[in-house]
């Protein structure tokens, strides 16, 4: 963070401070715990400067040459790379679909100066607690608006002008981002785009927040990169778990998905999409007894309802619940799932 340079023992004081509050942050933000090497990173004895602006919050500016170097960017590399990790050779710009896909991302300003910047506001009337991000990817002219699910907190938006994120990563997900890639994957594939072969992927970051009166504000683009995308024959077939997501678990079988989808399209209100299909990719099952008798009562797991529409496709995670019958027996044919209202996209090729 910027701050001014007093006195030796405010500077002490400051850093004492900051660090205590970043440990305690870090023990309530997955996030934090992510980013808090970026300030062990900043050489030695190096200050960031402040915002000159009048209305701006001092946030950290550039942190090192790669930053200066690319700043207002999008970076792209093969691994999740930390701040003090990160460097010229580690950069990538062509990959595959399926295989890992990490950015990060290099700002002139903090998401709530930007937005303050934007709408000629004092940033500390910025909702800072709100700020989230748009990815707007651009492909063969074509632009698709996605949404990065919130992360981070007020301290975060105020002050980080880096942060890290993935856009594909088959193992696991670790940082913001896959979940718009998905949505941008459903979207472009339901337009007849990325078809196999090679493609240029912009992409552009713009962080935003709502106004208790004015509805969203944003603070335009703040950073822009752009990568070449092949995408394999047959990437987008239902058993490739990289692209579409994990089949059928230990605890599935073709029972539930039959019941599930059944109740599903039952009860199903959303007019933009039609339920075509359920995986019960549960591997496990959570059994809810009585607290007295210990007697079971239901068991639950994990199925993932797959619905088609003429804009995109989705994929969603709901609860399946099946009732105890007694004698160790549970009835699939009472089988229940839960509500949801969170989207999930996936690639329509991957909706079979």
């Amino acid at each position: 963070m910027r701050k001014t340079l007093i006195l030796s023992i405010a500077l002490a004081t400051a850093a004492a401070a900051g660090a205590a509050g970043a440990a305690a942050l870090a023990q309530t933000d997955p996030r934090a715990r992510i980013e808090r090497t970026q300030s062990l990173a900043r050489p030695k004895g190096q200050v960031p400067q402040a915002p000159q602006q009048s209305g701006f919050i001092p946030d950290q500016g550039v942190h090192n040459a790669l930053h200066a170097a690319h700043q207002s960017q999008i970076v792209f590399t093969r691994s999740d790379l930390t701040l003090g990790a990160i460097t010229e050779a580690a950069l990538a710009s062509d990959f595959t679909l399926g295989q890992p896909i990490f950015f990060r991302v290099y700002t002139e300003r903090s998401a709530v100066n930007a937005i303050a910047a934007k709408n000629r506001v004092p940033a500390r009337q910025v909702y800072a607690d709100g700020v989230y991000y748009t990815a707007r990817f651009t492909i063969a002219g074509q632009t698709f608006d996605t949404r990065i699910k919130p992360w981070g907190g007020r301290n975060d938006h105020q002050t980080w002008t880096t942060w890290r994120g993935q856009l594909g990563n088959p193992d696991r997900v670790v940082v913001p981002g896959a979940d718009a890639f998905l949505e941008l994957l459903s979207r472009a594939t339901a337009a007849g785009l990325l078809q196999p072969g090679r493609h240029t992927v912009g992409m552009e970051l713009i962080p935003a927040t709502n106004t208790e009166k004015s509805g969203a504000i944003d603070g335009g683009v703040v950073a822009r990169g752009s990568f070449s995308l092949t995408v394999p024959a047959g990437a987008f077939a239902p058993a490739n778990k990289a692209v579409c997501g994990p089949g059928r678990g230990a605890a599935g079988s073709a029972a539930i998905e039959a019941r599930a989808l059944a109740v599903a399209r039952q009860y199903w209100d959303d007019p933009e999409l039609t339920p075509i299909r359920v995986i019960a990719a549960g591997d496990e099952w959570k059994v809810e007894r009585n607290e007295i008798t210990g007697i079971p009562l239901e068991r639950s797991t994990r199925v993932d309802i797959v619905s088609r529409g003429a804009k995109y496709c989705a994929r969603q995670i709901y609860t399946y619940t099946e009732k105890y019958m007694g004698g160790g027996n549970f009835s699939t044919s009472t089988g229940g799932i839960s509500v949801n209202f969170e989207p999930g996209f996936t690639p329509c090729g991957c909706a079979g």
